[in-house]
Order: C-alpha cells, then sequence, then structure tokens
C-alpha cells in the first residue's frame, strides 16, 4: 500500500552567533508526544513551492523574514500511516517583531557557546552545529 507524502521545511534560524529555538505549546506537545522544542517551519500546502511554504510557515509561526544561505539537513522517515520528509535550512537575517503563533508557547535565542548545556535533544544539537558550520562558511565572522 502507498503512503502518502508529507513535506516541511523548517529554518535553524541564525542571528549572529544566537539560534533561534521553539518550545511547542502544551496542546502541541500532548497531541504529538514529542520533547517540545521546535523549530520555525511547517508543512507544504498543495502545489506549494518548498521554498515558499518555508517563508509562509515562518512568517506565520514567528512574525519574522529570513533570508536562506542553503540545506543543512534532510529528515525522511516512513512512518506506519505518511512517509515524512522534512528539509531543514540554514537561515539568518532575521527581520521584523518576533510574535509567536498559538503553536508554539516560547522561545530562545540560545548562543552557539551554551549550545551543548542547553535542554534540546543531541539529535537537535547535531543539527545546529551543522547548520552552523553552513552559516559561517558563508558569512565568516569577522
Amino acid at each position: 500500500m502507498q503512503k502518502p507524502y508529507k513535506i516541511a521545511a523548517k529554518a535553524i534560524l541564525f542571528d549572529r552567533n544566537r539560534v533561534l529555538v521553539l518550545r511547542k505549546s502544551p496542546e502541541e506537545r500532548s497531541a504529538k508526544d514529542s520533547h517540545g522544542w521546535d523549530f520555525p517551519g511547517g508543512g507544504l500546502e498543495p502545489s506549494e513551492p518548498l521554498m515558499d511554504a518555508l517563508y509562509r510557515e515562518v512568517l506565520e509561526e514567528t512574525g519574522l523574514q529570513i533570508r536562506v544561505i542553503g540545506p543543512a539537513y534532510i529528515y525522511d522517515d516512513i512512518q506506519e500511516e505518511k512517509h515524512l520528509i522534512i528539509v531543514k535550512f540554514a537561515c539568518h537575517q532575521p527581520s521584523g517583531r518576533l510574535k509567536l503563533s498559538a503553536e508554539h508557547e516560547s522561545y530562545r535565542w540560545t548562543p552557539m557557546e551554551e549550545l551543548s548545556g542547553a535542554p534540546y535533544p543531541e539529535w537537535m544539537k547535531e543539527e545546529i552545529r551543522r547548520a552552523h558550520r553552513i552559516f559561517v562558511e558563508y558569512y565568516p565572522p569577522g
């Protein structure tokens, strides 16, 4: 039996040497039984290009406009009910006023030097490190 695809785009967003991580609302955490941390972004609408979905979702969830550097990580999981593909992008230069949607209750701009001690899962920290290497490669400090 063929499973439906669910495709999502997420932003690993840097502002100088800090990364934005969102905390899902209690409703979102209980509905998905998750650790609760999240990057801004979400699923594509039918016939919506990937990059349009990324910009739209980040704006809806954070009120921010962003610039994309490039892909940082692809998550591919064939689940019982669907085939989930999440493309995560290294992003920077947020503009606008950060205002969360109802999907999230809080946010953290985590300095990269504090990432190891942050409460995020290890896989999320590794995705942040990978995106940060791309960010630094294209926009070296100094």
